[in-house]
């Protein structure tokens, strides 16, 4: 039996009232029943780092693992650091199925979204 987990895969920020507002992001998808395993996995400055995450993913029971990138372009990260993070973890867990989605930016929806701000300024 299949248990897909979606991992969001985060950059991260010294700044605390960045990440609490991420764990809220977080805490949304999770409450839409979605999938049964939703995790947030950091880059850098904060926990857990991706590859604590994907192991979290793994320990629950995970069968396959949907990474999104929490990003608007793409940048190194996106292009080779998540990718690399991912096979890394598939290296660990050889019985999940990993697969990357797309970085935010490739969304019209943000185009909206800014398009909204920018009238409301």
């Amino acid at each position: 039996m299949s248990k897909a987990a979606i991992l969001i895969l985060v950059h991260g920020s010294p700044r605390l009232t960045a990440n609490e507002e991420m764990f809220r992001v977080v805490e949304r998808v999770r409450e839409r029943n979605t999938f049964p395993i939703v995790q947030v996995g950091f880059l850098e400055c904060n926990e857990p780092d991706i590859p604590t995450a994907i192991d979290l993913c793994a320990a629950q029971g995970a069968t396959e693992i949907r990474a999104v990138p929490y990003f608007l372009h793409t940048g190194t990260h996106v292009a080779q650091d998540l990718p690399a993070l991912l096979e890394a973890g598939s290296k660990r867990h050889p019985h999940i199925e990993f697969r990357l989605g797309d970085f935010l930016g490739y969304s019209r929806h943000l185009t909206d979204i800014l398009a909204e701000r920018t009238r409301a300024v």
